[in-house]
């Protein structure tokens, strides 16, 4: 009959292996790219377990308290302490109190075998057949189990308080650490909950100071009486909360473990620095991100998707409309079709007495500038934006709608010598093969704009001089409500959101620029140096007639550079001599008159000589010479003849007019 009873038993119970295989983690992980934990996110909502962990990782302060408060003869028994279930017997007879007597095994059988589990009521208690097929399944354990895999079971399978099983959850929500690190208070109060899980907080550390006392070991009660509240700490909330959004968008099933590009370093970095530039803000801003990406290989090293762990994904889930990205896609695509250069004076008004402004400028200052002059020159580069993962709209003429996400892969090629790489936030994704978005010299030459912080009229908003070379650019929807701040560099790709309502210093885009900053200055990166240049460009210096703007030096692509840029209305048509005429071969100059040299409007800024000596600029001089034999050119700046005269001057006597 015995035989029976243990052959059942045996039918019921299953191996180690297959107890520590059907482990099934209630959360999953989400991991940075060195294994350290960023965000969990919890499946199971009956039970809260978490990953299986080796007897030798729990520390020795628990193994010891485990032993000495629930089974002394733990290694001496063979699955039933038959003297200790006696003294329980008796105890139970003439005591209201009543006491167990159960082995470690045997509670293990209980934890493994549903028919002979403890009841799930309040109070609840086996009955003596119960109690006896438990004592017989505690023997087949110890015949079939080693000593170490009952009590790694034991640990790791064992109820707490409320929906908590196994020391590794029991630890981590309440004491925020690993089982390998639980000290004697902390073992002292974990092992105290066995008998009695939801007991009471204050009647669990008088349990446990009980058995200090018994350990010889009093002097831990005050410890343990201070640790005692942490019993109390609700069992539902995260363990891991720096990557919250991100976790949402990649976590699906209990016990996952997925590893990210993320490193928890910069992750922890820039989650401070948005805090902390937005902190002053908090009750206006109703959406921040903040993105960290590599330039060497486009993984992604920090995504803050929100600042509290229920924020929405405003890396990925805001959208918006994003009109000022037109703004460097069309300044490229012109440059690289060799329709304009930087020195290009394009029309921005009709009035007032400089009415254009040079492409540089109209992208370095493209928060005030319209971006009417660029498309006058050559339709928007609409593949170019698709190629560069932008969503148009079905209307033509509509923004660009784009999130975080989108605009920092967009923005990327001009700090990237023109390649365009797809993101990727999972270490086990391969970096995506890189494709050429603009030519290395387009690229290049608008980067060295959107670097050139001297020149950028609001760029000291988003960088300090002394980050180096960065491409830099700042966007707002039509509604001013999200804007984005982005900034590209040797090491990292870095853009911020801020969404909400504001205005001056609490402006979105004063935010976001304000966070970008903040970022940069955490994560305290070396100064970051220039890309190498291109040897298809070459840096010249220009001259603006009208002086519309100082003379500088400027990239251009070799073949289009100039020395001298005028308007398109003055750039164009024939610059010739009005006056005198061609066919003038005598000029006659009465007494009190001088000669008009006049030339078309396309000579502005043109130079007149006579004979070797300078005589005046522009399209219309006064000349007053003495009488002889000229020869007449009209030159450009840099010296070369565009139209010239040779005629005849003479003076007319006063005795000849009468």
């Amino acid at each position: 009959m015995l035989a029976l009873l243990c052959g059942a038993a045996q039918a019921q119970l299953p191996s180690f292996e297959q107890v520590r295989a059907a482990h099934q983690p209630s959360d999953a992980l989400l991991l940075d790219r060195n294994g350290e934990p960023l965000a969990d996110l919890r499946f199971n909502l009956k039970v809260r377990r978490f990953e299986w962990v080796p007897l030798a990782q729990f520390s020795p302060a628990l193994r010891e308290a485990l032993i000495a408060a629930e089974d002394r003869r733990f290694f001496e028994h063979e699955g039933v302490d038959w003297r200790a279930f006696v003294g329980s017997l008796w105890h139970n007879l003439w005591h209201d109190n009543k006491r167990g007597g159960s082995t470690l095994t045997m509670q293990l059988a209980g934890l493994l075998d549903p028919a002979i589990a403890l009841p799930n009521t309040p109070g609840g208690r086996r009955s003596y057949g119960q109690k006896w097929d438990q004592g017989l399944a505690a023997q087949e354990l110890e015949a079939r189990w080693t000593k170490a895999q009952i009590l790694e079971a034991y640990l790791n399978l064992a109820p707490f308080r409320g929906d908590l099983q196994g020391v590794h959850a029991a630890s981590a929500v309440f004491f925020g650490k690993t089982p390998g690190s639980l000290d004697r208070p902390e073992a002292l109060l974990v092992t105290a909950l066995l008998p009695s899980p939801n007991a009471r907080a204050d009647r669990i550390a008088k349990r446990a100071c009980a058995r200090a006392r018994k350990m010889n070991a009093a002097n831990l009660c005050p410890r343990v009486s201070e640790l005692a509240p942490r019993l109390d700490t609700p069992r539902n909330r995260p363990r891991f909360t720096l990557a919250p959004q991100l976790a949402r968008r990649l976590l699906h099933n209990g016990g996952e473990r997925i590893v990210s590009t993320l490193d928890s370093a910069t992750q922890q970095a820039a989650t401070e620095a948005l805090r902390h530039a937005l902190q002053v803000s908090a009750r206006r801003i109703t959406a921040s991100a903040a993105i960290v990406v590599d330039q060497a290989d486009g993984s992604v090293r920090a995504w803050v998707g929100g600042l509290e762990p229920d924020d929405i994904d405003a890396v990925a889930g805001v959208r918006s409309m994003q009109p000022a990205l037109w703004m460097p896609f069309a300044a490229a695509n012109l440059v690289e079709r060799k329709l304009a250069h930087g020195a290009s004076l394009l029309p921005i008004s009709s009035e007032g007495e400089a009415p254009w402004r040079s492409l540089r400028m109209l992208v370095q200052h493209a928060e005030a500038n319209p971006i009417a002059p660029l498309l006058g020159l050559a339709e928007l580069p609409l593949d170019r934006m698709r190629q560069a993962g932008i969503d148009l709209p079905r209307d033509p003429t509509a923004a660009p709608e784009m999130n975080l996400l989108q605009a920092t892969q967009a923005l990327r090629p001009f700090s990237t010598g023109g390649q365009w790489q797809a993101l990727r936030w999972l270490s086990d994704t391969p970096p995506a093969p890189a494709r050429k978005l603009w030519r290395a010299d387009t690229s290049y030459i608008v980067g060295e704009w959107l670097a050139d912080l001297a020149q950028r009229g609001g760029a000291s908003e988003l960088l300090s001089p002394e980050s180096g070379w960065q491409t830099v650019w700042r966007m707002s929807d039509p509604g001013n409500e999200t804007s984005i701040a982005f900034s590209g560099g040797e090491r990292y790709a870095i853009a911020v959101l801020v969404a909400g309502s504001g205005g001056g210093s609490e402006h979105p885009a004063r935010l976001a620029s304000r966070g970008l900053r903040e970022v940069q200055r955490q994560l305290a990166l070396p100064v970051s140096r220039a890309p190498r240049t291109p040897a298809s460009v070459l840096n010249t210096v220009v001259a603006f007639d009208p002086p519309i703007e100082p003379a500088r030096r400027e990239w251009f692509l070799r073949g289009t550079e100039v020395a001298l840029s005028s308007p398109p209305e003055f750039a164009t048509g024939e610059r010739q001599i009005l006056h005198p005429q061609a066919s003038t071969q005598l000029v006659v100059l009465h007494p009190g008159e001088s000669l008009v040299l006049e030339a078309t409007p396309a000579a502005r800024g043109g130079r007149w000589w006579a004979d070797g000596e300078l005589l005046g600029e522009g399209p219309r001089i006064i000349w007053a010479p003495p009488a002889g034999r000229y020869r007449l050119e009209l030159r450009s700046p840099d010296g070369s003849v565009w139209d010239s005269r040779e005629f005849t001057l003479e003076h007319a006597s006063r005795d000849t007019e009468r």
